[in-house]
Formats: structure tokens, C-alpha cells, sequence
């Protein structure tokens, strides 16, 4: 790692398998000049064009979510649920041979793991996936409320960690999950507005109950309200807008029960950390305090790094992200910024001149999406970029 700044990317598996992994490694490290590659290791459905791709095809499409590597099976003992794994994997252990490569080029390994989004698992396990106050389930999210679920995540963590000597652990999508989000064409004519999105979003999963029970919660109660309140929105067609801060505050049971949702987010994070040995721990901040129970300032004492995305090619706008991030808690010193260096107005000049403004913020760590989705001319701009400020 540069004293000065640590420049990543993240990837796919399946791209570094098939332009060659050891070739890729070398690529990334030796050319390209990168200090570590943020490769995919449990992953969500997707559809992905790849224009670097040769021969046949350039469209992939997974319609499964599935973890990437072999896992250990005897590591998740404690959990009904068990990991889906990639038919691409097929008998053999990609990951693995990943892992070899990048220890003998010294580019650090680091695992990008999507955490709860996942329709295999939500759909495999609805008994712990969030449900609405409705009794719908959210069938392409986990509820971390879900003893089940939380034991699930540590295990795949620890795995990684443990068996394929991965440096970070980067957890995505490791929070509650907001309606809206889904992996079906949505079809909805009504907007329930900001507040009624937000009750839509809250978990009434078997294991939020139980918990919210046990902290004296009258969450039958709750639920009720909930419902009543829905109810009108959708009986008037009026969105319900308005101060979440307010209308939280508003409700003694909805204030407890928002607090049990924030901190069944933050110890999660660091029973993570606990479990996971030398590996750091990067929390992705994707989502909001309300619907996703995110809140930087607790998350910063629990894992070691923060992440923000500035998908951007707006130098203001890129500020702006950084300085929300520190607004909410966030150490600069311990912070990763996530760039795309593609898009309009991008350009090398821009994606050097970003790096640079995010550098001079007290920022040292970036990381650049996505290896197979690059056409290869904006590989080389990665390429210039670190160059010019490594």
C-alpha cells in the first residue's frame, strides 16, 4: 500500500476468469498499476454487458444471486440457511486460484460481498426474509433482524476470511433493505411519498418481533398503526410526506423500534469484525439512517473503513459526497471513495483531476468500477489516473 493513496477496483470473478486470472493479476498490478482488486464474492442477479469481451456474446446474465467461491460447509452449522453457489464455480475454486495469484503479485485481495440483497436466498428462506406490516414478504432482501440471517453472514465472512486469506472484507447491502427495491418489473401507479415509503419498509419478520418484544416494544400495536396509516394512502391516493425526524419522534414505540433496526445494523457490523481474524472490515454506505438503519457516526467505531460512492463526473458533486459522509461521522483518514471512470463528461483529465480533489479532502483510498464493464480505452484513463497520483 502507497503511503499516500491505496487505488483499488472492483470486479466480477467470472471476467478475470475468462480473460485469464493469472494474466488479469499481473495486468491489474503490473500495468494498470493498481494496489488491490475488490472481486465479487457473493453476488445478486444481474445483467451485464461486457465490451472487452471476445468472440461471441457480450451480454451475461445471472439470474440467480450466488456466492463465487467453494464454501466450508462445517462453518455454517449455526444457520438454516446455506449458501447458493454459482454454477460457474461448477467443482472447482476459482477464488482460490485468485487468491494464489494476487499473494504472489502482492495485490491485495479484497472481497466485495453483497450481503442481504440476494433473491435466491430471500426466496429459498422466506421464513427470514423483511416482511411489511402487511405480512408481504420482501422477497429479494434477508432480514438482519433473523438470528438465522445474522449467523449466515458472519459464517460467509468468516469463510472469506479464514480460508481464502482475503485483506478486507467490503460489505455491501449489509442493512435493512427499502420497498421499492426489487428484482421484478415494479408496477405501482401510487406514490406512497417519503414517510409512507418509509413504513413499507419496516420489518415485521418473525425475528423483529421477537426482538422488539423482548425491549418491552408494543410492536402488535405498531403494527396496527402502521397499517391504519397505510391504509389512508392508499385509500385517498395522497402520498404521506412530510419530517421522518419528526414523524419518528412522534410515536414512543416507532422511536424504540427505530432504534432497535439502527442497532441491529451497527452490532452486526461488529460482530462481523469480531469474527473475521486480520481481515479489515469496509461498511458501504448505501442507504439512509430511516429505511436502511445506517448511522455513520456508530458504524465508524465498529469496522475500519467507510465507503461512499461518487458516481459522478461533477467535481462539486463529489465534494458534496465526501463532505455528507464526514457531516454523519465519518473519518476522512479511515474513508474509501468509489468512482466510474466512464459516463458523460468523463474523461482521463476529469478521473486524474477527481482523484487529486479527493486526495487534497484527506482521502487516500479509491476505488474505480468495474474491470469487465470498462471498455478498454477507460482501463488506460485508470491506468493514467494512478500514475499521476500514486
Amino acid at each position: 500500500m502507497s503511503d499516500r493513496v491505496f487505488q483499488t477496483m472492483w470486479a466480477y470473478l467470472w471476467d478475470l476468469v475468462d480473460d485469464g486470472i493469472e494474466g488479469s493479476v499481473d495486468r491489474l498490478k503490473n500495468d494498470i498499476g493498481l494496489d488491490g482488486i475488490s472481486v465479487a464474492t457473493a453476488y445478486h442477479t444481474y445483467q451485464q454487458l461486457r465490451p472487452r469481451k471476445s468472440g461471441n456474446g457480450k451480454l451475461l446474465i445471472a439470474p440467480e444471486a450466488a456466492v463465487y467461491f467453494q464454501p466450508d460447509a462445517s462453518l455454517f452449522a449455526d444457520t438454516a440457511i446455506k449458501p447458493h453457489v454459482a454454477p460457474m464455480v461448477g467443482a472447482g475454486n476459482p477464488l482460490a486460484q485468485l487468491a494464489n495469484a494476487c499473494s504472489a503479485a502482492d495485490l491485495k485481495l479484497i472481497s466485495w460481498t453483497v450481503c442481504f440483497h440476494t433473491t435466491q436466498l430471500a426466496t429459498a428462506y422466506p421464513q427470514f426474509a423483511q416482511q411489511t406490516a402487511y405480512g408481504d414478504n420482501l422477497g429479494w432482501v434477508l432480514c438482519l433482524g433473523c438470528d438465522d440471517v445474522r449467523a449466515y453472514i458472519i459464517a460467509l465472512c468468516r469463510d472469506l476470511s479464514v480460508n481464502y486469506g482475503v485483506s478486507r472484507l467490503e460489505l455491501e447491502t449489509c442493512n435493512f433493505g427499502g420497498f421499492g427495491h426489487s428484482h421484478h418489473h415494479v408496477k405501482q401507479a401510487l406514490e406512497l411519498g417519503n414517510l409512507g415509503n418509509y413504513l413499507m419498509s419496516l420489518s415485521f419478520s418473525d425475528g423483529c418481533v421477537e426482538k422488539a418484544r423482548n425491549r418491552g416494544i408494543d410492536i402488535d400495536g405498531l403494527r396496527r398503526w402502521v397499517i391504519e396509516t397505510l391504509d389512508s394512502v392508499f385509500a385517498t391516493g395522497r402520498p404521506l410526506e412530510g419530517d421522518i425526524s419528526e414523524f419518528v419522534a412522534a410515536r414512543p414505540d416507532l422511536t424504540a423500534f427505530q432504534a432497535l433496526r439502527e442497532e441491529l445494523v451497527t452490532s452486526l457490523a461488529g460482530e462481523i469484525s469480531d469474527a473475521s481474524g486480520d481481515a479489515e472490515v469496509s461498511f458501504l454506505l448505501m442507504g439512509d439512517r430511516w429505511t436502511a438503519g445506517i448511522v455513520t457516526d456508530r458504524l465508524r467505531d465498529r469496522v475500519d473503513l467507510l465507503e461512499v460512492l461518487a458516481y459522478v463526473a461533477d467535481p462539486a458533486k463529489v465534494a458534496g459526497t465526501i463532505d455528507a459522509a464526514k457531516a454523519a461521522g465519518a473519518d476522512v483518514e479511515r474513508m474509501l471513495v468509489g468512482l466510474t471512470p466512464y459516463g458523460d463528461g468523463m474523461d482521463a483529465d476529469l478521473l486524474t483531476s477527481l482523484v487529486r480533489q479527493i486526495l487534497a479532502s484527506g482521502v487516500s483510498q479509491v476505488s474505480y468500477y468495474n474491470y469487465g464493464m470498462l471498455p478498454e480505452p477507460n482501463l488506460e484513463w485508470v491506468k493514467s489516473c494512478i500514475k499521476a497520483t500514486s
